[in-house]
């Protein structure tokens, strides 16, 4: 029987960090970290309504969190996509979710497959862990798991914990390949020494399986995996 998935995963949007446009969009950055959140709606409308792609798509994350401003999803939308059609990675991250989750729009995970498409294309980790669970779920697409592997693994070498701890679920349960727990167990590691530590559980259930001499070589193999910077890692 197939082990359940579990349910924990991340449902995030992405504010702009982006290029640097100056004193006006920094300014709105750092009020945003203060919680100041009318002053950072002052810094970035304008440069929005002028059609800078990384302000909109932040004016976009000050209406989808209410903060400042009277929380509105559709509004939220609105600006999300004036970024997302200039290719803005972030932004179509964000239209994605927001069909994922049906907020502002009626849910609808085709459409947001077909965003979080868009900006895999950028390499961006998020999307790739999103891709990757819509697959895993059949959420939008046909369930797929060894899709939903490559996109776990995807985002797991850019650092992405939530990836990281997905891969090693995979792993443990032998989806797409039989058991691993030796890999599973140094993903789960890896997912742990990046604040993901909830990834005991995979981690647990791989250490039954291995004796104390593979637990010693799957801790070494997590130490590689990390500082090689995501190049020297088991896959499967």
């Amino acid at each position: 029987m197939r082990q359940q998935l579990p349910i924990f995963w991340l449902i995030a949007l992405l504010i702009s960090t982006g290029p640097v446009y100056g004193d006006s969009f920094d300014a709105g950055l750092s009020a945003l970290k203060r919680a100041h959140y009318a002053t950072a709606m002052r810094a970035w409308i304008k440069m929005a309504n002028d059609g800078t792609a990384e302000a909109q798509n932040n004016v976009g994350h000050l209406y989808e969190e209410g903060f400042g401003v009277e929380q509105d999803y559709t509004e939220a939308m609105r600006w999300y996509r004036l970024a997302a059609e200039q290719g803005l990675a972030e932004s179509q991250h964000n239209v994605a979710m927001l069909y994922y989750q049906g907020y502002g729009v009626k849910q609808n995970y085709r459409e947001a497959v077909r965003w979080f498409k868009l900006s895999t294309k950028q390499e961006l980790a998020d999307s790739q862990y999103m891709l990757a669970l819509c697959y895993h779920q059949g959420q939008g697409v046909s369930m797929d798991y060894k899709f939903a592997k490559y996109w776990y693994l995807m985002s797991a070498k850019q650092g992405y914990a939530n990836a990281q701890f997905m891969y090693a679920f995979m792993l443990q349960a032998g989806e797409v390949g039989d058991p691993a727990p030796l890999k599973a167990l140094v993903w789960s590691e890896v997912a742990k020494r990046n604040g993901k530590l909830d990834s005991g559980d995979v981690g647990d259930q791989s250490k039954l399986q291995l004796d104390d001499e593979e637990i010693a070589t799957a801790m070494e193999l997590a130490e590689l995996c990390l500082s090689s910077n995501y190049e020297s890692c088991p896959t499967a």
